[in-house]
């Protein structure tokens, strides 16, 4: 179990979407107890909520006139988080002033752990400045704010005071939920997606790579308890929860990486770094008009084999793109080359599989002997395989 939530529900137009993080925590392996308010009840049932989760759904504190229906004292000496969304100006306000006269405000008054919220209401409520004071009064107590964004409010008007992305709430709860799983504490740096070499000012040299599979990793590694830092290339999108840096080239993801590399216990280098870069770009735009022109290339440095390492730490692991017809052969090559730990091989040449794919299929060779295949999956699942996989020896080789 990834940890024990309650997830407080308040009357807000976008309760509906509390359901959506109800599902993403209970995927993610938590168990989720819901609360919600009697004004939450007009827009989304109770019974949605405990069907999902498999677990108690309470609008009031008292299932009967003689028989309490939660214990919130109980309730909230057990569990970890309490995330409430949506947050309206209500709760928030009651929150902040210590005010108990339901059942979710009651259990907020009991919980002893970390408490997220994720604000929505009208922008004119959002800026009131009894609102703002509460917010801060949350914030300077502890709790994290899952700031709303901008966009269309249910009153037609636009303007800050949307909820925020579900896939951010989710991500900032699970980041907040102390450290549990096969990973729990272990420091994980994550590479994902292309690096670009400038030709001229508008034109770069790069490659096919989405950033995918290294987002998958980072994901699935926070969802297995890790501490997690994500390098990522051009057009990768950052995952809720986890710390992202940017690089835009092989000299910029080498800086990141000696700064960051020796802070982790495990590298899984997924990023696709350009082999070869111009050897000198042209100032401005070149102009096609003057002809064509011969380009210079030089080699990348190698990356995996210069991180810096000492005795041997952190655990790294690479990523080959190779023919199938030789797939491992060249994969130990470069395990043995780069002095990696383990190798993840992907093949090239199969279709629907591997750059610009949603799936890929696998081989994984270690340094210690250990060889595992994995057929053609999606890359989310294949992810969390592959750290559930080497997750032995991770965890072997942290430092003391």
């Amino acid at each position: 179990m990834r940890g024990r939530v309650v997830l407080g529900v308040s009357g807000g137009i976008a309760a509906f979407r509390a359901v959506e993080v109800l599902r993403g925590l209970v995927k993610a392996g938590c168990r989720v107890h819901t609360i919600l308010t009697d004004n939450a009840t007009q827009f989304v049932a109770p019974r949605t909520f405990a069907v999902l989760s498999n677990e108690g759904a309470e609008v009031s504190l008292w299932s009967a006139p003689t028989n309490p229906g939660v214990d919130h004292v109980a309730l909230g000496r057990c569990s970890d988080l309490l995330v409430v969304v949506p947050a309206t100006a209500n709760v928030i306000a009651k929150m902040a002033a210590g005010i108990a006269d339901d059942a979710l405000t009651t259990y907020a008054l009991a919980h002893r752990g970390r408490v997220v919220i994720a604000p929505a209401m009208n922008t004119a409520m959002w800026r009131q400045p009894a609102i703002v004071q509460a917010v801060a009064v949350l914030e300077q107590r502890g709790t994290i704010v899952v700031q709303p964004v901008s966009g269309f409010l249910a009153e037609g008007e636009i303007g800050e005071g949307k909820l925020a992305p579900v896939d951010e709430i989710v991500g900032v709860a699970l980041a907040a939920l102390p450290p549990r799983g096969p990973l729990a504490g272990v420091r994980i740096l994550v590479t994902a997606g292309p690096t670009r070499e400038s030709i001229d000012a508008v034109r770069v040299i790069t490659n096919r790579s989405s950033g995918r599979m290294g987002r998958s990793l980072a994901l699935a590694a926070r969802d297995l308890g890790a501490d997690v830092r994500l390098l990522a290339g051009p057009g990768v999108n950052a995952v809720p929860g986890v710390p992202t840096e940017r690089f835009e080239t092989a000299v910029d993801l080498g800086h990141l990486l000696g700064r960051r590399a020796p802070e982790a216990d495990a590298v899984w280098h997924a990023a696709a770094v350009a082999d070869f870069r111009p050897a000198g770009a042209a100032p401005g735009k070149l102009d096609r008009r003057l002809g064509g022109f011969q380009l210079a290339l030089q080699p990348v440095p190698d990356l995996a084999a210069t991180m810096p390492r000492a005795q041997g730490r952190p655990y790294l692991v690479i990523f080959a793109a190779e023919r199938a017809v030789d797939l491992e052969v060249h994969a130990a090559r470069k395990m043995a080359d780069k002095a990696a730990d383990a190798v993840v091989a992907n093949p090239i040449d199969e279709p629907g599989l591997g750059m610009e794919s949603a799936r890929n299929r696998a081989v994984v060779r270690t340094r210690l002997g250990l060889r595992r295949e994995f057929v053609a999956q999606d890359k989310e699942t294949l992810a969390r395989e592959l750290l559930l996989t080497l997750a032995g020896e991770t965890v072997a080789s942290r430092r003391p």
